[in-house]
């Protein structure tokens, strides 16, 4: 099944979609041209105080779209306990972002935060969409990509950790821990197109009129039609 069954709240959490889409999008732009121009010149960071900022709007604007998505979920202790777990994560993660641009926090405490609510958020994307991919109702497009983002970066960002041990050999650090930057950075670009997607299936918009309504035939009276 490749159509989402409507419930109530799917239209509101379309609108936060297609917000963290576009937030998303901007977040992988400004993290490449901080690491572009701004890393190799020690500053001035104006692109990753953008990206800190709109790290902090991101882990926001997620929380409804994760939450109509987990109401698909079968309501259980450990489904309600996971759902608390990926909000209060999300809400430390956007904390640290700001707290971060107000230099009340410093970058490693920040990263770090960051980098753990990115962590439970990929554990809830694996694990509910693997749960939602043997389910009716739910878009197995969608569910794929959920599964495969989540999966990547659960094994990605320990793998990619070991690139900056210093002590280790230089085939674990740039061989292994590549590969996990590589797989990392492949599924976070795609994390703001699941959420455009997302977006699409929950504002039910019919596919013919998503570009617009079809325009009216004009009648040719003369040609007899």
């Amino acid at each position: 099944m490749d159509t989402l069954i409507e419930i109530p709240g799917d239209r509101t959490a379309a609108k936060f979609a297609y917000a963290a889409a576009g937030l998303g999008v901007v977040g992988v732009a400004t993290l490449g041209a901080m690491y572009a121009i701004e890393v190799p010149k020690n500053g001035p960071f104006i692109f990753g105080t953008i990206n800190d900022a709109t790290g902090g709007v991101f882990n926001l604007a997620i929380i409804p779209v994760i939450v109509q998505v987990h109401r698909r979920l079968n309501r259980t202790p450990g489904s309600e306990a996971a759902k608390w777990l990926v909000i209060a994560a999300s809400s430390a993660g956007s904390a640290s972002s700001f707290l971060l641009v107000a230099k009340k926090l410093d970058f490693n405490a920040s990263t770090g935060v960051s980098v753990g609510a990115m962590v439970v958020q990929a554990g809830w994307f694996l694990l509910a969409h693997r749960s939602l991919l043997k389910s009716g109702g739910y878009p197995r497009s969608l569910a794929k990509l959920g599964q495969f983002i989540g999966g990547a970066l659960v094994v990605a960002l320990p793998l990619a950790a070991l690139a900056a041990v210093e002590q280790a050999p230089v085939w674990i650090r740039w061989g292994i821990g590549g590969a996990g930057i590589a797989l990392g950075a492949t599924a976070w670009v795609a994390w703001p197109y699941w959420y455009f997607l997302a977006a699409r299936h929950l504002s039910h918009v019919p596919k013919e009129v998503r570009g617009g309504a079809p325009r009216p035939r004009r009648r040719n009276i003369g040609a007899g039609y």
